[in-house]
């Protein structure tokens, strides 16, 4: 994949107010880059094909159904909990905007977090 061609063209997204209530639902662990890349292409398939090295930056959560960015913060998140859901988990979420980065990155300080980790492999055993 180009990442670096895709994230060019990634549009800011548009900020949550600070304040605001923010409830996810199954959304995607990934690095900015690859959340950038879905955004801007609507190819949801960078969210879980995301380079292990993009994650050096930082994890953050991409809520599919509105198409938005949340960084989780440090402070109410262990970053062990994002990595467990990193490439195929998912997260629900409930919590408030705290800020904005000037990329339209809204951060959250998360009240209650549940991590649904990505599934081992051969774990499926339904029929054939």
């Amino acid at each position: 994949m180009r990442l670096a061609l895709v994230t060019l063209l990634a549009l800011p997204a548009l900020a949550a107010d600070p304040g605001e209530e923010v409830e996810l639902s199954s959304a995607t662990v990934t690095a900015l880059s690859c959340a950038q890349a879905a955004q801007a292409t609507g190819k949801l398939a960078w969210l879980t094909a995301c380079p292990l090295e993009e994650t050096q930056k930082g994890l953050v959560v991409f809520d599919v159904a509105e198409k938005q960015i949340y960084r989780l913060s440090p402070k109410t998140v262990r970053v062990s909990d994002l990595e467990r859901a990193f490439g195929g988990g998912a997260v629900d979420v409930t919590g408030v905007v705290k800020s904005s980065d000037k990329g339209g990155v809204a951060l959250v300080e998360v009240k209650e977090l549940r991590v649904t980790p990505k599934p081992k492999a051969g774990a499926f055993k339904g029929c054939l």
